[in-house]
Order: structure tokens, then sequence, then C-alpha cells
């Protein structure tokens, strides 16, 4: 289950109460993106067979939203899913004991979600925008891909703004897509292993 909320710190268009439609719209793509990867091996999240499982929350809570949440969000996720470890679980008492942690990571396959969020302004399409440039956009579009060996897999898409993208759009943002994966992806799995 995915949550969002904004900070009223994050930006001066956000306030306090329950979430916006924008908060909504970013919880959404990001659990599509995750679920539709199949990233998480469900069946391994079995305490009981037929009584227990475990559930996986993900809570994402934007403290500056100075443009490209969505990606943001998607790119944060996946890193705390890669870096979750089980809690300690009394099977004697059968309960989860809270602030104790196993060295069990969570059963992850090898298809890694990742998301990226085209801009259209013009003619142009941009990747990684300002707030500024969100704003300015015309129409905007989210995949959700995972890429396991050497095949790219769109697993979710998620259009929005006013504006149609062309075939061609499409085609851009799928080209993009690879480039902007295969430069971004290795700095993460870096970044990965330096925290564990």
């Amino acid at each position: 289950m995915t949550s969002m909320e904004y900070s009223p710190a994050s930006g001066s268009r956000y306030e306090s109460g329950p979430p916006k439609i924008d908060a909504i719209e970013t919880a959404r793509v990001v659990d599509r993106g995750i679920r539709e990867s199949g990233f998480i091996d469900w069946k391994k999240l079995c305490i009981k067979e037929g009584e227990k499982v475990w559930s996986v929350f993900i809570d994402i809570y934007a403290i500056n939203d100075d443009g490209n949440i969505l990606d943001a969000s998607a790119i944060a996720s996946m890193i705390a899913l890669k870096l979750t470890r089980f809690p300690k679980y009394d099977e004697k008492a059968e309960k989860v004991v809270f602030g104790e942690f196993t060295d069990e990571i969570l059963p992850l396959t090898e298809k890694i979600p990742f998301s990226m969020t085209f801009y259209k302004i013009a003619n142009e399409i941009l990747v990684d925008p300002t707030r500024d440039e969100e704003d300015a956009a015309e129409a905007r579009l989210t995949l959700a891909i995972s890429k396991p060996a050497k095949e790219q897999i769109i697993n979710a898409m998620q259009k929005g703004g006013m504006t149609l993208l062309s075939k061609e759009d499409l085609k851009k943002n799928s080209r993009a897509c690879r480039k902007v994966y295969d430069k971004v992806y290795p700095e993460i799995e870096k970044q990965i292993k330096s925290k564990k």
C-alpha cells in the first residue's frame, strides 16, 4: 500500500489536511509501477499459510517539491524496498517484536521498477524538470518500466496535462527512457550498495 503527503514546508501551494489529488495521483503511479513490475515476490511474504502475511507499506512524505516529485518518489520507494529488512517475529507469541529487525531482506525479483516522467513544452520533451518547468508543460507522460537483463518492459503509463501526445512523442519518450535508465540506474545501485 502506497500513500503520499506533501508537507506544508514543501511549497507554498500545499497546506495541512487530507491528501489532495496530486498526492493521490503520485501514490497511485508509484504503487502501480512497483506492483506491475513484479518487483516484490508476494508469495514469499507468507508468515503462516492461510492465516498471516507480511504487509508492505510505502509512505512518501515530500518536504521540498521543486519539481519532478513523481520520479523522485518512485526512485525513493524502490531504494527503500531494496534496503528493507523484516522486523523480528516471535513465532511462539505469534507477534511482531517492534523496534527489532532481522538480517532477512524483503523478497525481491530482478524486475527492478523505474519510473521516468517526460514533460512536453512546445515541441520539446523534457526530463527532470523544475517546478516552474512542470507548470509550463502542456503534457506529461510517466512510464513505469522494469528492465531485467537486456529487455525493457513498460509496466504502466500515466498521462497528464491537456495537450495530446502524438505517436512521435511516444517514440521519443520510449527512446529517452532507455537512455535515462542506462545513465541513472547504475548511480542508484552504487548508492544502495554504499548503504548496505
